[in-house]
């Protein structure tokens, strides 16, 4: 015999009801700190929203300059402001003349996608991100995030 176990067992308890004892209904109880937590909870998370509205833009969809180059050439056939949108890698541009651009990613590599006609683009990253440059089977299109010069 092990020198560990105790020599006498641990007496058994027993739980009887008893009516001086209250009983406690959890869901009510739940339900009454949910209401009393609420407004807290609430209050908190816009108070985080407004915190991180002041950070720079991580939206799903912001306003751009795009410049529009035909492919080979060295001056923009377009120039303006565009909609910019990207959603789990997926990239919409819409021009200000109402073409729109939609760019699937290409798993194999990064920044390289796919153009609605399921021929290859690419992404290139410019003056630390503020300059994306997509290049497309016929034209380039550069995405400025400063619209300073159309507002």
């Amino acid at each position: 015999m092990s020198n560990w176990l105790p020599t006498n067992p641990s007496p058994t308890v027993t739980l009887t009801h008893s009516s001086r004892i209250p009983r406690i209904n959890l869901m009510h109880t739940v339900a009454r700190l949910g209401n009393c937590f609420a407004p807290l909870l609430s209050a908190t998370l816009l108070s985080f929203g407004g915190m991180f509205s002041a950070l720079p833009v991580q939206a799903d969809t912001v306003k751009a300059r795009c410049d529009v180059f035909p492919k080979g050439e060295d001056r923009a056939t377009s120039s303006g402001l565009c909609t910019f949108s990207q959603r789990q890698g997926f990239v919409s541009i819409q021009l200000n003349n109402g073409q729109r651009v939609e760019l699937t990613p290409d798993g194999s590599k990064a920044n390289a996608y796919l153009d609605a006609n399921d021929k290859p683009a690419t992404r290139e990253l410019q003056d630390n991100g503020n300059i994306h440059i997509y290049r497309l089977a016929e034209q380039s299109i550069f995405v400025y995030w400063d619209t300073a010069p159309y507002q």
